[in-house]
């Protein structure tokens, strides 16, 4: 039987952003390997994925733009066959500046998808906050596989051959959806977020420009943690690396990456639990109280990274993962409900060049925290950004208070 017009529209967003997040966390996961490879600081390794995540979320706004005016499906066209060329470039690349220059390719290419792809979403999927947790789940699963697959395949035949071996499914699906039509019309439901007058319109971009400063500050957070994660759990919780040494693999090159990277897929893996209670609740629920409750829940657990180790380390990191990750399909929600139709990817345009483009800054904050302080200071500082994003969030639930703010 013929796939439905949602079914498609699902098939695809997940895909790619399946892929999106795995070309996000496939370098961290090979931070150490580079590091010994290139004889470099591990802080100056970071340092050269900073074009690609800078990229990575200020192409977004424009790419939403361009998406508004050209439709969605295009868009993730070019997504798709742009960020295989970059990932054969990047196993290609054996020199600082080749590298950071074919990661930024990737980045470039990569920040089409969350404002094609989430307009994609809110506009054509019934069950929008669902539809978005389902969507976040199949994002997660390129958090959770990225890591581990980084680390298999640089423990079995090296790293150029994981950027391979994405980079050729990248294009396989550019060639897929360029023969696959897909109906772009916006559901009547969700057409306007509100009714159009000049008040309330003026109102709702007030609150959409309170969520964008709540959002900066949550990909600050975001992005210290996926950027430090891999390395830190191989500093820090050793425990599967004594296993490992137990039953005599720890003499095979790349073992130790090979642990850690497998921690951080399980600690991502729980972040797709997240994803579906987010996006359960998101339909259900007062948005903006979700969007509190998730955030404060993650609070205790990102400051606990910073004091524990070993297996508390990688409990308290799950949790920190489920919430805020979970969160997600609740803040995807609240963007849908405080842009109009006809600029749905340009408002997720927004969102993501503060949350990935902004926030890229991280990698260079990192490595300014550790070498002032210490790797662990560096949850301490994320904790602090979760607080200051939590009063912001009291404060808009105080203004629009009255406010109907549900799927």
């Amino acid at each position: 039987m013929p796939m439905t017009n949602e079914k498609k529209i699902l098939a695809v967003t997940c895909v790619a952003h399946f892929l999106c997040h795995f070309y996000e966390l496939i370098f961290p996961a090979l931070a150490i390997p580079l590091m010994l490879s290139l004889k470099m600081d591990l802080a100056d390794v970071l340092k050269l994925s900073f074009l690609m995540y800078l990229l990575y979320g200020v192409g977004a706004l424009p790419w939403g733009m361009i998406s508004d005016r050209f439709g969605n499906r295009r868009s993730l066209i070019i997504f798709f066959l742009g960020c295989g060329i970059g990932a054969f470039m990047t196993a290609l690349s054996h020199s600082e500046i080749s590298l950071m220059m074919s990661l930024a390719v990737i980045g470039f290419f990569a920040s089409i998808y969350h404002s094609a792809g989430m307009g994609l979403i809110s506009l054509g999927v019934k069950n929008r906050g669902m539809a978005l947790g389902i969507n976040g789940v199949a994002g997660n699963a390129g958090l959770v596989s990225a890591p581990f697959a980084a680390g298999l395949l640089n423990w079995l035949v090296g790293w150029e051959m994981a950027y391979l071996l994405i980079g050729t499914f990248s294009i396989i699906w550019g060639i897929i959806l360029l023969f696959t039509s897909i109906d772009e019309t916006p559901l009547p439901e969700y057409a306007e977020p509100m009714k159009s007058t000049s008040n309330t319109n003026n109102t709702y971009v007030r609150y959409f420009a309170i969520m964008c400063i709540i959002m900066t500050i949550a990909g600050f957070s975001y992005r210290a943690n996926s950027v430090v994660l891999p390395a830190y759990l191989e500093f820090k919780a050793s425990f599967l690396w004594n296993f490992f040494q137990r039953i005599d693999l720890s003499n095979l090159p790349g073992t130790k990456t090979l642990a850690a990277t497998l921690l951080a897929s399980s600690i991502y893996c729980i972040g797709i639990f997240g994803q579906l209670a987010g996006g359960r609740v998101a339909d259900r629920y007062d948005l903006r109280w979700m969007y509190l409750t998730f955030h404060t829940l993650s609070l205790p657990f990102v400051i606990l990274m910073a004091i524990v180790d070993e297996q508390l380390l990688v409990i308290s990191a799950s949790m920190y993962v489920f919430f805020s990750l979970g969160m997600q399909p609740i803040e995807n929600s609240m963007v849908a409900k405080f842009t109009p139709s006809k600029w749905r990817s340009t408002g997720y345009g927004i969102k993501f060049i503060l949350v990935f483009g902004i926030s890229s800054v991280t990698v260079y904050l990192v490595g300014w925290i550790k070498s002032l302080w210490s790797l662990e200071a560096v949850y301490f500082f994320a904790g602090g950004a979760v607080i200051l994003l939590v009063i912001i969030i009291v404060f808009l639930i105080f203004i629009s208070r009255g406010i109907p703010c549900r799927n």
